[in-house]
């Protein structure tokens, strides 16, 4: 079964047309669905994070947007994780966030010295081949 390439990127297109509309269908009968029981009453399932995965998300935010000192970001999400989280405490929240803060940072290598990780390029004089090497 030969197919050209306008036959290939057809079915690519219908595939992707059909995507979108189951998409859409999913996202139309979750708002019917919400809607229908907010108006009966009753309560709409949610999301359950956790608290790690909120620390994480607050110490990741704080250093992205706030142009703060390492503890004032620290502190900031403190504040945030306990108003998401208020069954925590003070240092339970600390506690997490340290982590979270540890976490990142062991993921990110150091930066090594760029002139120790570079050699110099070294010129040969005319008939100085004292440096020179064997292959």
């Amino acid at each position: 079964m030969n197919l050209t390439m306008d036959q290939i990127m057809n079915i690519a297109l219908i595939v992707l047309i059909i995507v979108v509309a189951i998409s859409q269908g999913v996202s139309t009968a979750l708002d019917f669905y919400v809607k229908k029981m907010t108006e009966e009453g009753k309560k709409v399932p949610t999301q359950v994070i956790t608290a790690k995965e909120a620390s994480d998300a607050l110490y990741s935010e704080a250093n992205k947007l706030l142009d703060l000192t390492g503890a004032e970001k620290k502190a900031w999400a403190v504040d945030q994780l306990q108003k998401q989280k208020p069954n925590l405490t003070t240092e339970v929240a600390k506690g997490m966030i340290q982590k979270s803060y540890d976490d990142a940072h062991a993921e990110t290598p150091a930066p090594e010295d760029s002139e120790k990780a570079t050699q110099q390029i070294g010129f040969l004089d005319n008939g100085d081949d004292s440096n020179a090497k064997d292959a």
